[in-house]
C-alpha cells in the first residue's frame, strides 16, 4: 500500500483552521504542516491537540512565503507520495483511495493532476474530459497545486518552489506552481493528468484575475521569461494581442503588465 504524506502550508491565524481539514485516522496517511508565524504571540494559536496526533507533524518557523512554506515541508517529507495542499481547502473522503489507485494503476508516472471543485461541488475550473499526458504550457498553465500529487523520491532533493513566485514571495504573487511543472518536465519527470476530483477549496482561480489585476499579469509575464527565456516578449506580444481582439483588455496596458513582469524575473 502506498503512504502518502498531505503537506499544509498556514500562516498566523490560519493555524486554527488546520485540525478541521484532517480527514479521519487513516494507515499510510500523515500530515506535515508548515507554519509561518510573524510573532511569537501566534504560537498560542496552535490548537492543543494538534501537536498531539502520531500522524501530525508541525513545523514551526518564523518567516514567510508559500513557496518557502512548500519547501520546508517537502524536506520533511517521508512517505511514498507527498500532496501539497492549502488551509482553505478539504479533501474528498474518497481522495486517497482516487490518489493510491491512480499511482498504482501508472508505476511509471512521477507526477499527478487531478481536479477540485467549490465547496458546492462544481468544478473549479474546466477540466479535460479524459486523462491525457501533460507536456505542453496551454495544458499545465491552469494548475494548482493541490491538484498535484507527486511521488516523493522523484522530487524531494530535485525540485523547489521557486521563491520569486507565490504569495509573500515580495516578487510575484502566484504562478509558482507553473514554474513546478516546468522545472518537473526540464527534469524529465513524466506528468498525467486524470479527470477524478479530489478537493474541495474557497479560493479563487487565479488566472481568471488576468482580466483586471495588473499584479497577476506581472506574475504571467516572469512565468514567459522563465518558460521561454529571450522569446517571452514574443509571447508577451502574442497574449497582450489576444487580450485586446477579444476586448477584454487594452493592449498597451497588458503588454507593458507583462513587459514588466519580464524585467522583473531578470532582475538580480
Amino acid at each position: 500500500m502506498l503512504t502518502i504524506d498531505i503537506l499544509i502550508s498556514a500562516t498566523n491565524q490560519r493555524i486554527v483552521r488546520i485540525k478541521d481539514l484532517l480527514l479521519e485516522e487513516a494507515e499510510g496517511v500523515h500530515y506535515v504542516v508548515s507554519y509561518q508565524y510573524s510573532d511569537d504571540k501566534f504560537l498560542s494559536l496552535i490548537p492543543p491537540p494538534l501537536e498531539t496526533y502520531a500522524d501530525v507533524v508541525i513545523d514551526k518557523n518564523k518567516g514567510k512565503g508559500l513557496s518557502k512554506s512548500r519547501n520546508r515541508a517537502l524536506e520533511l517529507a517521508q512517505n511514498d507520495l507527498v500532496y501539497f495542499i492549502d488551509d482553505d481547502t478539504v479533501l474528498i473522503p474518497e481522495a486517497i483511495d482516487v490518489i493510491r489507485k491512480t499511482f498504482e494503476e501508472n508505476p511509471d508516472m512521477d507526477i499527478a493532476l487531478f481536479q477540485a471543485q467549490t465547496y458546492a461541488g462544481a468544478p473549479l475550473r474546466d477540466y479535460p474530459r479524459e486523462a491525457k499526458e501533460v507536456t505542453s504550457f496551454r495544458d499545465r498553465f491552469p494548475v494548482l497545486a493541490y491538484e498535484m500529487v507527486c511521488r516523493r523520491e522523484k522530487v524531494q532533493g530535485i525540485l523547489k518552489y521557486d521563491t520569486r513566485f507565490g504569495l509573500g514571495s515580495g516578487r510575484f504573487l502566484c504562478y509558482e506552481q507553473q514554474v513546478w511543472l516546468e522545472d518537473a518536465l526540464r527534469a524529465g519527470l513524466k506528468i498525467k493528468y486524470f479527470p477524478s476530483p479530489i478537493i474541495k477549496t474557497s479560493a479563487i482561480y487565479k488566472p481568471l484575475l488576468l482580466l483586471m489585476d495588473s499584479h497577476v499579469q506581472q506574475a504571467l509575464g516572469g512565468l514567459l521569461a522563465y518558460v521561454y527565456k529571450a522569446k517571452a516578449p514574443v509571447s508577451a506580444c502574442h497574449f497582450a494581442y489576444y487580450m485586446a481582439r477579444k476586448g477584454k483588455r487594452n493592449f498597451f496596458s497588458v503588454l507593458k503588465s507583462l513587459m514588466q513582469g519580464i524585467f522583473l524575473l531578470n532582475r538580480r
